[in-house]
C-alpha cells in the first residue's frame, strides 16, 4: 500500500469513528467536546505527513522533551522553595514562642537540586527584643537557644548557624 493511499485510508478510518461517537453519545454538552476531540485529531492525520513531503522530519518527542525537562526543574525548584519557606516560617515561629521578638532567620539553601542542599542559616539579632517569657536580656543564652532550636530540624542538624549582631 502507497504513503498515499495509507494517509487517506487513516483520515476516512478517523471521521469514521467521529460518525459513530456522534451516533452512539447522545445530545448534550459532552458530544460537542467530542465533536471538538475528533476535529481535532482528524487535523493531526491531515498534517502529519506534510513535513516528510517537504523533506523535512520533525522529530516530536524531542520537542516534547525538553519541555518535560523543563517542568520537571520548575517542579522541584517549587517543592524545593517551599520546603525552605516552611521551615523559615516554622523557625520564626519558635524563636517567637521562646520570647524573642524581630529576629530574622535566613536560610542560604541550593533550591536547584533533587535533593535540597542547605548550606546555612543566618539569623539577624540587631533588632531582638525580649519578652518576659524569655527572662534576661541576655545575648549569649538567646543564640544558644536559637542553635537549639534549629538542631530541632533534620535538614539543619549539620548546618552552620551564622549570627549579625
Amino acid at each position: 500500500m502507497s504513503t498515499v493511499s495509507s494517509w487517506l485510508l487513516s483520515i476516512a478510518c478517523v471521521v469514521i469513528l467521529s460518525v459513530l461517537a456522534e451516533f452512539i453519545l447522545p445530545e448534550g454538552q459532552i458530544n460537542k467536546y467530542i465533536k471538538v476531540i475528533f476535529s481535532f485529531v482528524i487535523m493531526l492525520v491531515i498534517i502529519m505527513p506534510l513535513p516528510k513531503l517537504f523533506g523535512k522530519d520533525i522529530n516530536f518527542s524531542q520537542l516534547l522533551g525538553n519541555y518535560d525537562s523543563e517542568l520537571q526543574e520548575d517542579y522541584l525548584y517549587q517543592l524545593n522553595l517551599d520546603k525552605v519557606t516552611a521551615i523559615t516560617d516554622e523557625l520564626n515561629s519558635k524563636v517567637e514562642k521562646e520570647g524573642m521578638l524581630n529576629v530574622r532567620i535566613r536560610i542560604n539553601a541550593n533550591v536547584l537540586t533533587t535533593d535540597l542542599e542547605i548550606y546555612g542559616v543566618f539569623v539577624d539579632l540587631c533588632d531582638i527584643e525580649y519578652t518576659a517569657k524569655f527572662g534576661s536580656k541576655d545575648i549569649v543564652k538567646a543564640k544558644l537557644k536559637i542553635v537549639d532550636i534549629t538542631k530541632e530540624f533534620e535538614l539543619l542538624r549539620n548546618v552552620k548557624v551564622e549570627f549579625l549582631e
